[in-house]
């Protein structure tokens, strides 16, 4: 049995990998700064865009309704 080249790769990557000490420790501390810095980006990209929409938009009034309810209460009971 012969062994294929994608064998071959990742044993030589694995090799690297685990031969060296703290390697592993260190990429995993990059990959924590990476998500956490991502997050930080999220955050300050959704608080931007909230600012935006409350400058942009003024407040919304919403009409009185309980008058216009009551008046068609009194159609019903009428018919």
């Amino acid at each position: 049995m012969h062994p294929t080249w994608t064998l071959i790769i990742v044993v030589v990557l694995a090799a690297l990998l685990f031969m060296r000490p703290g390697k592993i420790s260190s990429l995993m501390e990059d990959l924590g700064k990476g998500i956490s810095g991502f997050r930080k980006g999220m955050d300050e990209g959704r608080a931007q865009q909230q600012a935006q929409q409350q400058q942009s938009e003024p407040p919304r009034q919403v009409a009185d309704q309980s008058s216009q309810s009551s008046s068609n209460n009194q159609d019903r009971v009428q018919s």
